[in-house]
This record gives structure tokens, C-alpha cells and sequence, in this order.
């Protein structure tokens, strides 16, 4: 076989590996209810099977719906080929709700577009296409999670999408592919695949690193990290070093995985906040926040302590860059026991973004403060069942 050739076949093969190693995992590690199938064929009847995809992913609490996956490494002409294949399964096979094409995340960055723009063109009201997106492994996998768990309550949902995001940053960091196509992508682009590159590359940038110039030595990521001294989660979900050949970095990770506007970010007891604002016991600020902890809510305090929701007005807005520190990245807490728990990078895995601490402060100061209460960016209330006993707060995501 021609050397080009082989490259091509080789490529070809570790980006259907890819695939089925991906959809292996969310069946057996994430439980889900599905079958896999590959090599799926279909014909007219009486007719040779001549439509062809690589996997046929059944959703068990769906009846028999299925849903079809092509693998490529590139959008080409030969995207029309499959065009053609999808056309007639549809006709053919009643039970496929949806046809995929999809690429690794590690495809170059001119691959990329092509993808992103088939994708348009298919997404577009003026396109007729018999194909319903081309995605990257890492979209495929979400898509899946989300049909396959329609049916699962939102809070046992929550708990298993939040495990899963933090499980996912510790993975891709630790991926030796990842590492391995960041110190020599060029060479190892069309034989090393992966479905978390593209992100993996986002976020050792945000790292300060430089592809071409920082070499990796080592990476060790975790998500054991020690419980705060109430024995509650700290902000910190993933702990990272990294050894270049320049430097060491760490970074201390919070994991933010909703599709939701507003969620909670703090669940405490009053005197916490007070320590972390550096508040006397005697200030009538100190008092003000105590008095909202009794009563659980702004209504209810305007109603039976008006004086202190008028000094919260007043005053709890000039601390709004200690209330974010707090709140969202666990600074200043008196439950801290190591430093690692207090987070210094945010990522949003949901609409994917990296922020370090510094210019995440900034622009939530900036986005939000007048979304709230008290002249804060949160909203203040108090978690189910436990008025007068403690706060919650709830801030503002990026979706």
C-alpha cells in the first residue's frame, strides 16, 4: 500500500476507534440505557444492503428510535456520498430519528471550519440536506447524554452531569494524546485522534502556554480534593500541575456544568460570610446579614427588620468583589484547610469557557451587579427546609 494511502487508512481507523471507544464509555462507565451496533447496513427490499454508516446507536427508553453515526476525517466532496446513503435510509428505515457525520476534535484547524460550515449549511433554511449535523466526538457525546437522560429527574441529573464534567476535565488532561498532539501536532495529527483536543488546546492557552514553545514533560490532574473543614465540597473540583520545558504551573479548577441561567453558588451559615468580609460582631452590617439568615428572604426582612435591609442596601454592595471571591471561588473562608481549595480558574463546560479568577471577577462585577439584590450580583435566599439556619445564594452562569 502507498504510504499516503496507509496514512489515510490508519487515520481513517483511529477516528472510528475514537468513536466506538467514546460511545463504549458513556455505555458502560455513565450507565446509560443504549445499544451500540456498528457497521450498520440497510437496502430496498429485495435489494442488496448498499446504505451504509459506522454505528447505530439505540436509545432503549425510546422505543426503537436510533440514531446513525458516520466517521470522517475530513468534509469533502465525499460528504455528497453520504448525502446520498442518508436519503435513502431515511426512506427506508422509519426508526432513525437522527444521521451524524462526525469528525475528531483534533482535526486541523482548516478542517474545522470545513466542518463548521457543512454544519451551517445543513442547520440552514435554505440548504436541503438529508444529514442532521456534523458534530465532533465531544458534541456527539453530549447529544447523547441529553436524549439518553430525558427521562431522569433534574436533581439526579444535576449530580451526574456535574461528576461527569469533573471527570472530564481530570480525563482530557491526563489524556497522553492530548499531550502528545500539543508537542507535535503536525507530525501526529492524521495517525493520534482525539474527541477532547480542541478543548485540552483552549485551555492550556488560557494556562498562559504556547503551543510551539512550552513543551509538556508531564501533566497530573485530580479531582480528590480535600473536603472543607464542615466536610463540604470546596470550590476547587480539579486540581492540575503541568511541567514544561520553561516552567511548573498549577491551577485549582471550580467545574460549572448547567444549561441553567442562575444557580446556586453558596449554601452557608451567615457568620462565614461576616468572617470572610472582615466584619466586627458589633458592625450593623454583621447584624443586618444575621438578621436576613432568620428570616430567608429580602421581603421578609423589609417586613420585620427594615433597618437592616436598609443597611444592606446601603452598605453590602460596596464588598460585591469580596461577595464574588467568596462565593464563587471560596476565598477568605473560615472552612479553608488547604489552600487548594480555593479555585483560581473557572470553567463553564456546558457553553465552554475559561476564565482565571482575575478577569472572571472583573466581568462578572461588570455583567451582573445590577441583576440582583441588595445592589449585589447575586440573589439571596435560603436553601429548602432550613430558614433561619442558613443562606444560599444564587449567581448568574453563561448560558
Amino acid at each position: 500500500m502507498h504510504k499516503d494511502n496507509q496514512i489515510k487508512y490508519e487515520s481513517g481507523k483511529n477516528a472510528k476507534t475514537l468513536i466506538e471507544e467514546m460511545l463504549n464509555d458513556l455505555k458502560d462507565d455513565f450507565n446509560l440505557n443504549i445499544e451500540i451496533e456498528k457497521n450498520y447496513s440497510i437496502g430496498y427490499k429485495n435489494k442488496v444492503k448498499q446504505f451504509k454508516m459506522d454505528f447505530l446507536i439505540r436509545f432503549l427508553d425510546f422505543g426503537n428510535v436510533h440514531w446513525l453515526v458516520k466517521s470522517t476525517n475530513t468534509i469533502r466532496d465525499r460528504i455528497y456520498g453520504t448525502e446520498f446513503f442518508a436519503q435513502n435510509i431515511k426512506i427506508i428505515d422509519s426508526d432513525v430519528e437522527n444521521i451524524f457525520v462526525v469528525v475528531p476534535d483534533s482535526i486541523s484547524d482548516a478542517e474545522m471550519r470545513n466542518k463548521n460550515n457543512y454544519a451551517a449549511k445543513v442547520n440552514s433554511k435554505t440548504y436541503k440536506s438529508f444529514l442532521d449535523n456534523v458534530l465532533t466526538v465531544n458534541e456527539l457525546r453530549r447529544l447523547i447524554i441529553e436524549k439518553a437522560t430525558q427521562n431522569i429527574s433534574q436533581g439526579i441529573l444535576s449530580n451526574l452531569l456535574g461528576n461527569d464534567a469533573e471527570k472530564g476535565i481530570v480525563s482530557l488532561l491526563n489524556d497522553t494524546k492530548n499531550k502528545e498532539l500539543w508537542n507535535d501536532y503536525d507530525q501526529l495529527r492524521h495517525t493520534v485522534k482525539s474527541s477532547t483536543f480542541n478543548i485540552y488546546k483552549i485551555i492550556l492557552e488560557k494556562f498562559g502556554l504556547i503551543k510551539g514553545a512550552d513543551s509538556l514533560l508531564s501533566v497530573a490532574a485530580t479531582d480528590n480534593i480535600p473536603l472543607l473543614a464542615n466536610r463540604g465540597n470546596p470550590k476547587t473540583d480539579v486540581f492540575v500541575k503541568m511541567e514544561t520545558n520553561n516552567k511548573i504551573i498549577t491551577k485549582r479548577i471550580s467545574i460549572k456544568n448547567t444549561s441553567k441561567k442562575v444557580v446556586t453558588v453558596h449554601e452557608g451559615d451567615a457568620s462565614d460570610l461576616i468572617h470572610a468580609l472582615n466584619l466586627g460582631e458589633k458592625d450593623k452590617l454583621s447584624q443586618a446579614l444575621l438578621d436576613f439568615e432568620s428570616v430567608g428572604s429580602k421581603k421578609n426582612l423589609s417586613l420585620q427588620f427594615p433597618d437592616s435591609n436598609d443597611i444592606l442596601e446601603k452598605e453590602l454592595h460596596k464588598y460585591n468583589k469580596k461577595l464574588v471571591k467568596f462565593f464563587i471561588f471560596g476565598e477568605n473562608s473560615p472552612l479553608i484547610t488547604d489552600d487548594m481549595q480555593i479555585a483560581d480558574t473557572i470553567i463553564f463546560t456546558n457553553k465552554f469557557e475559561i476564565w482565571n479568577k482575575k478577569s472572571y471577577i472583573n466581568y462578572y462585577l461588570n455583567e451582573y451587579s445590577d441583576r440582583g439584590q441588595f445592589g449585589t450580583p447575586f440573589k439571596w435566599t435560603y436553601p429548602s427546609k432550613r430558614r433561619g439556619q442558613k443562606i444560599q445564594l444564587k449567581g448568574f452562569t453563561n448560558n
